[in-house]
């Protein structure tokens, strides 16, 4: 059966003092009032006989912030969304802050709903990788005033932005093969809509154009199965070289190669936009993009740290650089 919560005021009853010298001293400010040591320790050893837990929101209301900062994320299974949130965990608690981390599933309605429940927690400040257009998350930053940071998937161009430039990094890829493509496929996640995935494809395709390499876009179908005869009806067409445009898409694209029997870079040839800790233990290793996922958390926070104390500076893109992996796969 659950009992009450001991309140401030059973322990002013069980000691016959006042309600206000028990808050003093449960908030650090006994000396401060002239509180004695020895009832200070009365109250203190009552409040912990009693199993005294101070109520956070009633303390926040009275000191204005909460020191809580909300995390969305769109995937924290996905590796790279992992390392980030526990960058940027472990940073926000070296300052001071606690943070409640959602996962959206990618879900657009998922997130809008699970941003408004932060909100109504009262959080200090926001951290977003959205999978919403901004034009629809507009109407939910309104109701509140409290300080935004889009990580990796950034918000508009006056929204503060910490990620890197997908455009110019895809298109180094593409000149990066030990040999020039003939027919390029990128593989895309279901969601390829996704700002960032775009971006990834736009500069695939321009540099493509401009070379004369033929190229595709594969959206990952639901199923390993489904994903393999994708796989395969590209390279019946000619394709030779492939980009997943994330790590997952990596895995996905290497499942397809063992089911068809394909060797890298013999038969076929990959770089993953997106770095995975196993793809340097694997036969052949696997040449990726490895994003600096952890700078990307640490500028976050600092950016965040920064509204938090009312800077009035306009927003801000912070592009971090990638750096190539070149291993065997390409």
């Amino acid at each position: 059966m659950k009992t009450k919560r001991t309140s401030l005021n059973d322990i002013a009853k069980a000691l016959s003092v006042s309600k206000a010298t028990v808050s003093f001293v449960l908030n650090d400010k006994g000396d401060q009032f002239n509180i004695s040591k020895e009832k200070q320790r009365l109250i203190r050893e009552k409040a912990k006989e009693l199993s005294y837990v101070p109520n956070f929101f009633a303390k926040s209301l009275r000191q204005g912030e909460t020191k809580t900062i909300g995390l969305v994320l769109p995937d924290i299974s996905n590796e790279f969304y992992a390392e980030l949130s526990k960058t940027i965990q472990e940073q926000l608690y070296a300052e001071g802050y606690t943070t409640f981390i959602v996962n959206t599933n990618d879900n657009d309605e998922v997130e809008k709903v699970l941003m408004r429940e932060l909100i109504q927690r009262s959080i200090d400040g926001m951290i977003i990788a959205p999978s919403n257009h901004i034009t629809n998350l507009i109407p939910i930053l309104l109701e509140t005033h409290i300080p935004v940071v889009f990580t990796d998937r950034p918000g508009d161009e006056n929204a503060d932005f910490v990620g890197v430039d997908n455009i110019p990094e895809a298109e180094r890829l593409v000149n990066s093969f030990s040999a020039k493509p003939k027919h390029l496929v990128c593989v895309a996640p279901a969601k390829s809509e996704i700002s960032t995935i775009q971006e990834r494809i736009k500069g695939i395709t321009e540099v493509c154009k401009t070379a004369g390499i033929k190229v595709s876009v594969v959206e990952l179908p639901g199923t390993k199965e489904e994903t393999t005869a994708a796989i395969k009806k590209e390279i019946d067409g000619g394709a030779d070289s492939f980009i997943p445009l994330n790590n997952k898409c990596a895995f996905c694209s290497l499942a397809a190669f063992n089911a068809l029997n394909l060797s890298m870079p013999k038969d076929v040839r990959m770089i993953s936009f997106d770095d995975s800790e196993s793809f340097e233990y694997m036969n052949p290793t696997v040449s990726a993009l490895r994003q600096p996922v952890h700078e990307i958390g640490l500028k976050t926070v600092a950016r965040l740290y920064e509204r938090v104390k009312e800077t009035k500076d306009p927003g801000k893109h912070f592009l971090l650089p990638c750096e190539f992996m070149s291993r065997g796969s390409h």
